[in-house]
């Protein structure tokens, strides 16, 4: 025969009462989190690290795994309380963790460093409290902590270590102060909830792997204190529609936005000298994009499969244009060239399906690997500057273009 269910009042400290439906074979446990359900709380946050006390006729009732019954709580001259506090701890390292469930972590206010690996892969901590006692949060601190939801670093803090947030995928927010001159490598990588993030102007270089597959990562400022942002650091952010680059910023490191699938617009100063490897490949959505004077050379696959690019303005400044730096491009429909360019690589434009007009200068370019337009279809190919045909004619034309004019 099937348990009858009972009706338990229960009262709380601060002489509200609630009445709850339950069996005689619910655990004190499952009683605990039907009394969390019902406490009024707006804070998502605040709500995961509640805790649940009961008192039956002012009595705790600890032990969690016994029945309702057992317990004494469904006697009906029984008075059971429940006293509604935070599940929290200080703790400078997750071994002086004992508590069971979500907790808030209190670093002790006599620390000034989180050692590295301090809390790395303790799942309970939903939000840490840090003192203004702490200057350098080491590497891997709070990395792969995957409930951490919320963090506040006081302005004592100048470092944040490599991998310290790292694989830390409910983290959706973080502040970063003024006072951080230091962002290591890997720092918030595979943030997966992080949806935006500002820099503050103290910080002069975005490490490698910084902010690598943030994939919500919708937004982020980028301060003119920034000279360097290194390989990879944004790469994999799915999310990242837009973003600028300052005029501070020198270098971009080999596949920094590769990946970056949403980014449709991107600002390249004058400042930027040197784009990496890599560095825009598979940027599916990036329709246009501006080389600046500045920039000498387009590295091997700089803009590789970005599916969308349909025109791209390279300087007079560029002298070489290397291997596969803008293949797979298939919307892209016509190229300029310019009079700087000396050597075009192997496989440059390699099955950029929608070529169809290509403008350059004979008098500049003196190689042109022979298959840096393979897999280009030519439907209605246009090809000014006919001399430079005419040119490698006399040179048995180590460079051709299938299906076309040139071709043998």
């Amino acid at each position: 025969m099937a348990a009858m269910p009972h009706e338990v009042k229960v009262k709380t400290l601060q002489g509200g009462d609630l009445s709850v439906k339950v069996l005689p074979t619910n655990t004190v446990e499952e009683l605990k989190a039907v009394l969390r359900e019902k406490k009024h709380c707006e804070d998502p946050i605040e709500r995961q690290i509640l805790k649940v006390q009961v008192l039956v006729d002012t009595l705790l009732v600890d032990d969690d795994d016994q029945t309702l019954e057992s317990a004494g709580l469904l006697h009906a001259e029984s008075e059971v309380t429940a006293i509604y506090s935070r599940n929290e701890v200080e703790a400078a390292a997750k071994e002086a963790i004992h508590a069971k469930g979500l907790l808030q972590v209190n670093i002790p206010t006599s620390l000034t460093e989180i050692s590295a690996g301090a809390f790395q892969g303790q799942n309970q901590v939903v939000k840490v409290t840090i003192p203004e006692s702490v200057t350098v949060i080491a590497d891997g601190a709070f990395a792969k902590c995957e409930s951490l939801a919320s963090i506040t670093i006081p302005v004592s803090v100048t470092d944040i270590g490599n991998l310290a947030f790292a694989g830390s995928e409910s983290l959706a927010s973080i502040t970063i102060p003024n006072s951080v001159t230091v962002i290591g490598a890997y720092a918030f990588a595979n943030c997966e909830s992080l949806a935006s993030i500002t820099i503050p102007e103290s910080v002069t270089e975005i490490a490698e792997y910084a902010f690598a597959y943030c994939e919500s990562l919708a937004s982020i400022t980028i301060p003119e204190s920034v000279t360097e942002i290194a390989q990879n650091a944004f790469a994999g952010c799915k999310a990242l529609a837009s973003i600028t680059i300052p005029n501070s910023v020198t270098f971009i490191g080999d596949f920094a936005f590769a990946n970056c699938a949403s980014l449709a617009s991107i600002t390249i100063p004058e400042s930027v000298t040197e784009i990496g490897e890599w560095a825009f490949a598979k940027c599916e959505s990036l329709a246009s994009i501006t080389i600046p004077e500045s920039v000498t050379e387009i590295a091997e696959y700089a803009f590789a499969n970005c599916e969308s690019l349909a025109s791209i303005t390279i300087p007079e400044s560029v002298t070489e244009i290397a291997e596969y730096a803008f293949a797979g491009c298939k919307a892209l429909a016509s190229i300029t060239i310019p009079n700087s360019v000396t050597r075009i690589a192997d496989f440059a434009f390699a099955h950029c399906e929608s070529l169809a007009n290509i403008t350059w200068s004979p008098e500049s370019v003196n190689h042109i690997a022979d298959n840096a337009f393979s897999g280009c279809k030519f439907p209605k190919l246009r090809i000014w500057h006919g001399a430079f045909g005419a040119r490698y004619r006399k040179r048995r034309r180590v460079f051709h273009f299938p299906g076309t004019m040139l071709s043998r």
